[in-house]
This record gives C-alpha cells, structure tokens and sequence, in this order.
C-alpha cells in the first residue's frame, strides 16, 4: 500500500509539471500592484473584488484598459455620477508589466458619506414634490 501512494505521488508530480503553466503564458498578462493608505479596503477590478489592504502579491489582468475601485459596482456607477474621481482610477495595463496603483482611502469615505446624505436628502425632496402635487390635483377636483 505504501509503495503505491509513493508510486502516485510521484506520477502526480511527473503530470502537474508536464501541464503546469508556462512562463510564456503569463507574459500575456499584464499586473496591477494595489495599494492604499487604510487597512482592510477592499479592491474592486471592473467591478470584481479581489482582495482586501494589504494583497499579497499583484493581481494578473489581461492587457487594456481597467477600472480599479475600492468601491463596489453598483456604489461606483452613481458616485461616477455624482463626480467622486477619485475613488476610481481606470488604468491601462501592458503585457508582461505591472503597475502600481495607490487610492487614497479614508479621506473620500467621508465624502461618500457626505454624497450618501446629499442623495437621500434629493430623493426626499423629490417624492414629498410629488406628493404636494397629487395632493393640490385631488383639492383642485
């Protein structure tokens, strides 16, 4: 039984590096190094997470253009609105090279959090319009 298992394993190495990943392979990618100044943020490349401050090594992309956040994709879509730009950055990442992005962090949670005040308070606005004007309509009738 012993010399089986030895025999297995030893076949499982002879096959993992028969079709292990080439390095030429991972010269078609490209990488992007993230930093921050906060702990624990966590990163979002075109709306996927992956990782939180501090990640271990840089993260393989393929080459072209990409959006780094620390914000999720539905929070990044109306913040783009309402022009906070720097709690993303869309960067271009070259084959075989790795870029280093930095996002300024907890200077900018407080003005999402400010935004996020800003848009309950238009929202507020908006439906007690709409409920006056349904109102004058049924006093008017």
């Amino acid at each position: 039984m012993l010399k089986f298992k030895n025999y297995l394993f030893i076949c499982f190495i002879i096959c993992s590096s028969l079709f292990s990943q080439k390095s030429r392979d991972m010269e078609k990618f490209g990488f992007i190094d993230l930093r921050t100044d906060s702990m624990n943020v966590p990163f979002y490349i075109d709306g996927i997470f992956v990782g939180k401050n501090p990640l271990k090594n840089p993260i393989p992309v393929l080459p072209g253009f990409h959006l780094v956040s620390y914000l999720p994709p539905e929070l990044t879509k109306k913040y783009i609105e309402e022009d906070l730009s720097d709690a993303y950055k869309r960067v271009y990442v070259s084959p075989n090279d790795t870029l280093e992005v930095f996002l300024f962090y907890d200077h900018y949670v407080r003005e999402t959090k400010t935004l996020d005040a800003q848009f309950m308070v238009k929202r507020l606005t908006a439906v007690s319009l709409i409920l006056m004007a349904v109102f004058l309509i049924f006093q008017i009738s």
